[in-house]
């Protein structure tokens, strides 16, 4: 298996069942989607902190971005109805697009209308895993104590407590978040 990737800066994701996939059909799915279109998008709950996550992540000027999956064991699949998003903004940009047909991004929203998204050029799984130390950030300060489980939250290697285990890595492709959706106006 491959040593954990260094870093700069990245992002630590719950991850486990989703939308009716075992989190090994997930990742197969979202490899055959990167090899047919070349990246993919993998979302997650929305957050309203991409736009800070992205300007921390220009800060750092880092050689790439990864999001560290955790492992997951006791994680279950959300409730709420799954519904398939058909439009992605990415951060900084102002037109929705079309998701590829390649790419499928089944969401379980109930009332929602949106979610976020990662935008997903190479996965690397399995791989092993190195306890680093790492600093986490919140409401824009970067903390030492340990990263709770839950949600997604961004990361940088530090003096903090050692990062939890996990199952996956993802590299981002610039500019690395999205807003994912569902029927919005798409250019």
């Amino acid at each position: 298996m491959p040593p954990t990737p260094e870093f700069t800066i990245g992002f630590w994701h719950p991850f486990g069942p989703h939308a009716g996939e075992t989190a090994e059909e997930i990742i197969g799915r979202k490899r055959r989607e990167i090899e047919k279109n070349g990246w993919t998008l993998w979302s997650f709950q929305f957050r309203n902190t991409l736009a800070l996550w992205r300007q921390e992540i220009e800060r750092a000027k880092p050689g790439k971005v990864l999001v560290f999956c955790s492992e997951g064991k006791g994680a279950r699949d959300p409730v709420g109805e799954r519904k398939r998003c058909d439009y992605y903004l990415p951060v900084g940009e102002t037109a929705h697009r079309r998701i590829p047909s390649e790419v499928e991004i089944p969401h379980p929203m109930g009332n929602r209308t949106k979610a976020s998204a990662f935008i997903v050029k190479n996965i690397i799984y399995p791989t092993s895993h190195d306890a680093v130390p790492i600093e986490w950030l919140k409401n824009g300060e970067w903390q030492l104590t340990p990263l709770p489980t839950r949600p997604e939250y961004l990361v940088r290697p530090g003096r903090g407590s050692p990062m939890r285990k996990f199952r996956a890595v993802l590299e981002l492709q610039a500019p690395c978040l999205a807003e994912v959706g569902i029927s919005a106006e798409i250019s």
